[in-house]
């Protein structure tokens, strides 16, 4: 993570693009090593990249690997990021590979790498000789009489346009695709999701609509009935009359407690069952609010009629909402919202079985992990954010149960960016994982239905730049049920309160923190853990890690687009984070090592290696804070013409041209020093999608 004040300083990948190849060398070894191979950068010398590649002796057993199956896969990988790098100074790469220690190559290759940069410099170089060939034929025209010149102007002319004709049909079409002028593809309107496809909701009125940045809000429990309905009564302004921060974000989200019906039929097994007239919806269009949370304790209380009662309110309102529905396919429908480029994946789930929908049946979208897995896997590839909302944990508490952590940490693992819990009803800690924010509660926000009107709480902003995250706490003071963010004393009181609840965690969440975009690379099968309780390591990678667990098949449908790829942004320390696997079953070793230094390629040898994996570091908290959960769980962009001073957008046509050149292939001889199993490394799927 980054903690900065601004977003002005340059992102690795800026500096590599400009010609610092010190960054290129930090980005393209930190992109390869989590996978057991280290790379060596060397300066370009006439536009040509030096790469050396060594992998380590765990490949020593498959010298097919090695040799063929690994050799295409990694060329073409190396290619791709360096073409879509788009840096004018990388015309073609150099790639030598050997064994960490060995002093023999493995092979060597050379590729040839256009790009939409190199593409524009050769065309304006071209233009200059074009446009001085053309006054020289024009001042010998005007020396000529004016017939023969007319004949000799216009063979000349279509000879040049004979010869675009042709350079043009050689392209092919992904080529053409990738480096033609003009703006890129639209993206489509709908998103494929695990059950259906979803379209995607355009949220064009924006507080500040020629600010690029991306301002989300989030809030904890609201809930328009009983106390707050007596007090307010059809003053629909009065609750929100304080908070021009949720009607200047341009999404504001929370958490509705309570049906919107006129619905008697409660389920009559709860102590406590909450409804408000559908007319206090204009609370929440009042208050600037866009999106709902149903997926919460609170949402059957009027049975299905009171459901389907309260969506039909939310759609007549223009209100997005999520976690429930009149089946389990609505309520384990995710929301889309695309706002200003960005798009904004939202998910929604209660830790619990009671009133889950099904097949045919309303009600809630339980929290099963394998369901979280594909939900999440489904999405990657195909929006810019993935934001999980959990209703968990226990009432009062401060702190969240071990099982709360393993299962924020699992989500994380999979690839959301940002999870956001509610319920507690007061504030819990936040902390970053793998450079993602968890927030475990964000405690009640406006809540009628409780007879404390004065509290303090905070709520959650998060803006969205670039490919950074910037997310921060706004403290809140609440004073008969209006909520009004706070500074001076009052705001330092309560931000030290979340900074102390905080400290349990290895890696607390302080306000404000700037974290750089995970490294994309697209899904695998990879198995998650069952059950919660074993999430708190691993490679990370956002769509890399999904996968399935025992019980509903967590695989891609054969209807499903394949992810795209998303270029990082500034790795924050010396220390990279875990990146996006390499192979597509996350199996190859991962060793935690700082980069090389940038020198030129003489053999680096490597005698002995780690031997530890790396692993995030588990909290220092031993025993769980609380050792029976209330609720037990269920067990097992549009962007701009390419040019050389901007990145290519996410895309899986892909423009190198490969010149292979055969070498003679070493003999490899197995390592027999090691007695660990070994399992053979499939083709990556990249190298699929770009082949």
């Amino acid at each position: 993570m980054v903690y900065a004040e601004n977003w002005s300083q340059p992102s690795i990948l800026e500096l590599a693009r400009s010609g610092n190849f010190q960054a290129l060398n930090y980005w393209i070894d930190s992109l390869l090593r989590p996978e057991g191979i280290y790379a060596r950068v060397e300066q370009a010398q006439a536009g040509c990249v030096q790469i050396l590649v060594e992998f380590q002796r765990e490949f020593a057993a498959d010298t097919t690997l090695l040799g063929s199956t690994l050799r295409e896969g990694l060329v073409k990988f190396i290619c791709h990021q360096l073409w879509r790098l788009n840096s004018p100074a990388v015309q073609g790469v150099r790639i030598h590979a050997r064994l960490a220690g060995e002093p023999d190559l493995l092979w060597k290759q050379s590729v040839r790498i256009v790009t939409p940069a190199n593409r524009q410099r050769r065309r304006y170089r071209s233009l200059l000789v074009v446009d001085w060939v053309k006054f020289k034929t024009y001042r010998s025209l005007l020396l000529v009489g004016s017939a023969l010149a007319s004949f000799v102007l216009g063979c000349w002319v279509s000879y040049h346009e004979a010869l675009a004709l042709q350079s043009v049909s050689s392209v092919s079409g992904y080529q053409q695709a990738a480096v033609m002028s003009g703006p890129p593809p639209k993206r489509p309107d709908t998103v494929q999701a695990a059950l259906e496809v979803v379209p995607v909701v355009q949220q064009k009125q924006v507080a500040n609509p020629y600010d690029p940045t991306v301002t989300l809000m989030f809030g904890g429990n609201v809930n328009l009935s009983d106390a707050l309905g007596a007090s307010a009564g059809k003053d629909y302004d009065r609750a929100f009359a304080h908070m021009d921060e949720y009607r200047q974000a341009d999404v504001a989200m929370l958490n509705l407690e309570n049906s919107l019906t006129r619905s008697t039929l409660d389920s009559g097994k709860k102590q406590l069952n909450f409804k408000a007239d559908p007319e206090s919806v204009k609370v929440l269009t009042a208050g600037g609010v866009d999106i709902v949370n149903l997926a919460n304790s609170h949402a059957m209380d009027y049975e299905e009629p009171g459901l389907v009662e309260t969506i039909n309110t939310l759609d007549n309102s223009r209100l997005q909402h999520l976690g429930a529905g009149r089946d389990i396919k609505e309520a384990r429908r995710p929301d889309i919202i695309e706002v200003k480029g960005q798009r904004i994946a939202y998910l929604g789930y209660y830790d619990a079985d009671l009133h889950a929908a099904d097949q045919g049946k309303a009600g809630t979208n339980p929290r099963r992990n394998n369901r979280v897995a594909e939900d999440i896997r489904a999405l990657r590839g195909q929006v810019d954010w993935i934001i999980v909302n959990y209703h968990w944990g226990v009432e009062l508490a401060d702190y969240p149960g071990d099982w709360q952590i393993d299962l924020a940490r699992f989500t994380i693992d999979q690839g959301a960016d940002l999870v956001v819990g509610h319920h507690p009803q007061v504030l819990q800690g936040a902390e970053i994982y793998k450079g993602r924010p968890i927030v475990y509660s964000l405690g009640n926000f406006i809540f009628g239905g409780n007879a404390r009107r004065d509290y303090d709480t905070a709520v959650l902003k998060v803006s969205l730049k670039d490919r950074n995250m910037k997310v921060e706490f706004l403290p809140v003071e609440v004073k008969k049920f209006q909520p009004k963010v706070v500074k001076g004393a009052a705001a330092d009181r309560i931000l030290k309160h979340v900074e102390q609840i905080s400290s349990i965690f290895d890696r607390p969440m302080r306000s404000s923190v700037v974290l750089e975009a995970p490294i994309n690379l697209g899904a695998g099968p990879k198995t998650p853990n069952s059950p919660p309780g074993a999430a708190k390591s691993g490679t990370y990678g956002p769509g890399r890690g999904s996968g399935g667990t025992s019980g509903e098949s967590t695989l891609q449908g054969p209807g499903q687009p394949k992810p795209n790829l998303i270029l990082p942004a500034l790795p924050a320390a010396p220390k990279q984070p875990d990146n996006s696997s390499f192979f597509p079953n996350g199996t190859g070793p991962a060793i935690e090592s700082n980069p090389p230094p940038n020198l030129n390629l003489p053999p680096r040898i490597y005698r002995t290696q780690p031997q530890n994996p790396s692993r995030e570091e588990d909290p220092f908290t031993k025993e769980p804070f609380i050792k029976e959960p209330f609720i037990s769980p269920p067990s097992p962009s549009q962007g701009a013409v390419p040019s050389p001073q901007s990145y290519l957008p996410p895309t899986r046509a892909v423009s190198f041209e490969v010149a292979l050149k055969e070498q003679p292939t070493s003999e490899i001889v197995p390592d027999t020093s090691s007695d660990r199993s070994r399992q053979r490394l499939a083709l990556p799927p990249i190298a699929r999608s770009i082949g």
